[in-house]
């Protein structure tokens, strides 16, 4: 009877305990993704799977369709068999399903919904020549844009500025500077642009030529159809105008030889827009124009 109970209680220490099994996908993530590349985000627990029967096996699923073309896992993930593949691919909000099954065809489920950031930029640049112990009015040229708002924003290097963190900020540097912007969004993400406001600070005997915007005209303004841009003085050098929507996106851009030049308004965004104009590389006026 001792011997037979003796038995039992060695059969019950190593009769394996079965549990039920658990699925863990992960906690939802945001992926920062800017110009520079996209940040290192692996999917699933630790562990991903528990309880059952091991080994396990792994299926990671998705879709995600744009126009004629769908997406799957396999585009996104490194391997859709691993318990923790790595994110390889941009997309927009999608959600992963995770199937895992043990050894003896038990399976579970658990979902993760995956958001990229996918900030965006533009290449254009304004230059302005000041004289020394001289204010600027600057905005319009932001150039990092995109992620989930609302941001914040802080502009680089903090030299000559009275708020570092607004859009719109005067600026009274003692030297030349180029400034930068860089964006935090929401989740945590950050962008940085190249430099877009580059100011030359001269001193007090040299006279800086052609940058008074006050002497550019801008009619009809607000503007419905078309809208006329007109520079003073004699200048038969090419210009450059550029046009950027309301989040400093560059919209439009042309040349023209002449003193004025005539745009459709079809190439701008409705409400406010702004403007720059440059010859060789220098500003010769901003401003806003409103479309209606």
């Amino acid at each position: 009877m001792n011997k037979f109970l003796l038995v039992i209680i060695l059969l019950a220490h190593i009769q394996p305990a079965i549990g039920q099994l658990l699925v863990d996908a992960g906690d939802d993530v945001v992926v920062c993704n800017d110009w520079l590349g996209m940040d290192t985000v692996q999917l699933g627990g630790n562990p991903t799977a528990s309880g059952g029967i091991p080994p396990y096996t792994y299926s990671w699923e998705t879709t995600w369709t744009v126009g004629s073309w769908t997406y799957t896992a396999s585009d996104f993930l490194d391997d859709t068999t691993l318990a923790n593949p790595t994110v390889i691919y941009t997309g927009e909000h999608l959600t992963f399903y995770l199937t895992v099954t043990d050894s003896e065809s038990n399976t579970g489920i658990d979902t993760i919904v995956v958001d990229f950031t996918n900030f965006g930029t533009h290449l254009g640049t304004v230059t302005f020549n000041i004289q020394q112990g001289d204010s600027i009015y600057l905005f319009g040229c932001e150039n990092v844009f995109g992620g989930f708002p609302p941001y914040r924003y802080l502009w680089r290097p903090n030299h000559g500025l009275l708020d570092s963190t607004s859009l719109h900020f005067w600026a009274k540097p003692d030297s030349s500077v180029a400034y930068y912007l860089s964006a935090t969004d929401s989740s945590g993400c950050t962008a940085v642009g190249a430099p877009v406001y580059y100011i030359n600070v001269l001193p007090v005997s040299v006279n800086p030529k052609d940058d008074h915007n006050s002497e550019v005209r801008v009619f009809p303004n607000p503007a419905t159809d078309h809208i006329c841009i007109k520079v003073p003085g004699n200048h038969p050098e090419t210009k450059i105008y550029r046009f950027y929507d309301s989040q400093g996106r560059l919209q439009y851009e042309t040349q023209a030889s002449g003193r004025s030049i005539s745009v459709e308004t079809k190439h701008l965004g409705k409400g406010l827009n702004f403007y720059s104009i440059q010859i060789d590389g220098r500003p010769v006026g901003q401003g806003k124009i409103v479309v209606q």
